[in-house]
């Protein structure tokens, strides 16, 4: 028989092990848990590779960070299935920057000096990623930012690269497209009041007036404006074939739809900052927009990794998977690739990436002498009621 003694000892085994499996079922979802499992590699809870991640999940920038994020945690796991990197689980240590640089820079400083990690992915928006790049260099410990197209980055220092290409190839692409696609003999530009925008329109500008294509006005904004209405009427009496306009998602609804309330029924061109949840609000006025972005999607019919990619992401969150997923999901295969060349420390991880060329889920992935991605291509899409990109054929 059992003891009293002995029922109460039971007892406490069965309550600890239902705290553990509460535990368990409800961590972090951004938490990468290491169990020593393999499929692949001589993986032990002790052979850990720890990397860093910065994104936005709260705050303006955090409709581009979620899918960023769930990229990025699909990619552990599946890395984690395989073996890891040379045997080695990754354990993702992610902050959340809302976007802001400050609170970027708080949070590449705790990663570089206590968590102590050789590299980072992220952070994700441009202004971030420069306030962040000096410390890249001063701590040694390698930026691999997601998203920024700014071009500033580019010089921004030794340890600095980047998943997006450069903002320069998308400007300069989307401006051939207003002159090959819609012949644009006059057009208008409205741009941002910040680097993203300042970049933008200096390589419009240029292939525009290369091409001999009249530059009817120049309007700017700045961000969180949701009044354009002064801007449009100006560039409405310029009577303009195109107008190109750099924008996020949020002040582009707002430009979408009151252009259409002033009457202006020009194509109105953009990059990949357009790409977001703006459906509900433009209506009628997406068929108007027309943006330029890496050419990702189901139309890639022969690139095998991204279209596994695009089922394997629906499959886990039940949703279409985007370039910005696919970015964070390949910036985890761009570490696999550079610690499997280089090793584990940042200088080595650093001079693996300059000498990369990866085929991944976001496209080719490669590196010039400044860290910027040179491999990737771009394509022309819109967006539908369901906010979802279709590429223009």
């Amino acid at each position: 028989m059992i003891s009293q003694r002995n029922l109460r000892g039971v007892a406490l085994v069965v309550v600890i092990i239902g705290v553990v499996a509460i535990a368990w079922r409800l961590r972090p979802r951004g938490t990468a848990v290491t169990d020593g499992s393999s499929s692949g590699g001589k993986r032990t809870d002790a052979c850990t590779m720890r990397i860093g991640a910065i994104d936005p999940l709260t705050g303006p920038f955090a409709s581009y960070g979620e899918p960023v994020r769930d990229g990025m945690l699909l990619a552990v796991d599946e890395v984690n299935a395989q073996g890891g990197i040379n045997g080695c689980a990754i354990e993702l240590s992610l902050e959340d920057d809302s976007g802001d640089p400050k609170t970027a820079v708080s949070a590449f400083t705790k990663l570089a000096t206590v968590t102590k990690v050789p590299i980072i992915i992220g952070p994700l928006s441009s202004g971030a990623s420069m306030a962040t790049a000096p410390l890249a260099d001063r701590y040694q410990v390698v930026q691999l930012a997601t998203l920024a197209g700014t071009i500033d980055l580019t010089n921004a220092g030794d340890y600095v690269f980047r998943i997006y290409p450069s903002s320069e190839l998308g400007s300069r692409y989307i401006a051939r497209v207003a002159i090959e696609r819609f012949k644009a003999k006059r057009a208008a530009i409205l741009y941002p009041n910040n680097a993203f925008g300042f970049a933008s329109k200096k390589f419009v500008t240029e292939v525009m007036s290369q091409a001999g294509v009249d530059i009817a006005t120049v309007e700017t904004f700045s961000d969180g404006d949701r009044e354009f209405r002064t801007q449009l009427t100006k560039i409405k009496n310029a009577a303009p074939d195109v107008l190109l306009c750099s924008a996020y998602y949020e002040e582009g609804a707002q430009i979408l739809v009151q252009a259409k309330q002033l009457g202006l029924n020009v194509p109105i061109l953009g990059e990949d900052g357009w790409f977001g949840p703006i459906a509900s609000i433009a209506g009628d006025a997406l068929k108007n927009l027309y943006f330029a972005n890496v050419a990702f999607g189901a139309e890639q019919a022969d690139n095998h990794l991204m279209q596994t990619f695009i089922a394997a992401f629906q499959k886990r969150y039940n949703r279409k998977a985007t370039s910005f997923a696919a970015a964070g999901y390949a910036a985890v295969y761009v570490v696999k690739g550079a610690v499997e060349r280089g090793g584990q420390s940042a200088p080595k991880i650093k001079e693996a990436l300059y000498h990369l060329d990866l085929q991944t889920a976001f496209g080719r992935i490669q590196y010039d002498k400044n860290g910027d991605n040179i491999g990737s291509t771009y394509a022309l899409f819109q967006l539908d009621e369901k906010n979802d990109s279709l590429l223009v054929k």
